[in-house]
């Protein structure tokens, strides 16, 4: 079993799943007793959270940078990074280390493929979904039209995950939102874009695909660290 480094803390809820999807890898492969080998980089989400608002990329991206650094130092053989948001670092990551990043957006676009999915509804942060990087990023890997929500609806997802879930609050009417929103756009999939968003939405409260990137991206970790691929 390989070592891996996971950059968190953005937010700590989505942090705590990865762990709990990593030792549940690690049990069905080895058994009960075992657990993954991993160490966890928790920046501090207020800091994040801060630059985040400021829309200060810079500073953001030096925190996920020395976070990569100090994970290789200390013996890390993979890294992933445990926010969709925060994947505006990875290209400063994998530049200034050298051991394997795990990129979320690789996993996503394989999964969307193999489901056939052409026209996926992304949801996630108002970064996520309003700005260009992580649609970019995205489409560099899957030549599908990624549909994003109206902004008025990218405020209210923004609300529920930035005011609700990265605090581990998990509403029925925030639910029961989202899925209004999902049904007014006709859309053959959902994008989880927000790690976060696992909490709320799954597959089984959809009629379509749903790509929680949180177990993608992890699944896809433990595939590595197990070097089953």
């Amino acid at each position: 079993m390989k070592l891996l480094g996971l950059i968190g803390g953005v937010s700590p809820e989505a942090t705590v799943i990865y762990y709990r999807l990593l030792t549940d890898a690690a049990r069905a492969r080895l058994g009960p007793l075992h657990s993954a080998k991993l160490m966890v980089y928790a920046l501090d989400y207020g800091v994040m959270i801060e630059h985040y608002d400021n829309r200060d990329w810079d500073a953001f991206i030096a925190e996920v940078v020395k976070a990569a650094k100090h994970l290789e130092a200390a013996g890390a053989e993979a890294l992933i990074i445990c926010s969709n948001t925060t994947h505006v670092a990875a290209d400063a990551v994998r530049e200034a280390v050298n051991v394997p990043l795990i990129h979320m957006l690789d996993v996503l676009a394989d999964d969307m493929k193999a489901a056939g999915a052409r026209r996926p509804l992304l949801l996630g942060t108002p970064v996520v979904m309003g700005e260009a990087h992580y649609r970019n990023e995205l489409a560099k890997r899957y030549d599908g039209e990624v549909l994003v929500p109206t902004d008025k609806e990218q405020e209210a997802i923004g609300r529920i995950i930035l005011d609700e879930l990265v605090l581990g609050n998990v509403l029925d009417a925030s639910r029961e939102e989202l899925l209004a929103i999902v049904a007014r756009h006709g859309a053959d999939g959902v994008i989880l874009g927000c790690t976060e968003l696992c909490m709320i939405l799954s597959q089984e409260h959809c009629d379509i695909p749903v790509f929680d990137t949180t177990g993608l991206h992890a699944a896809a970790a433990a595939r590595f660290i197990f070097e089953e691929e």
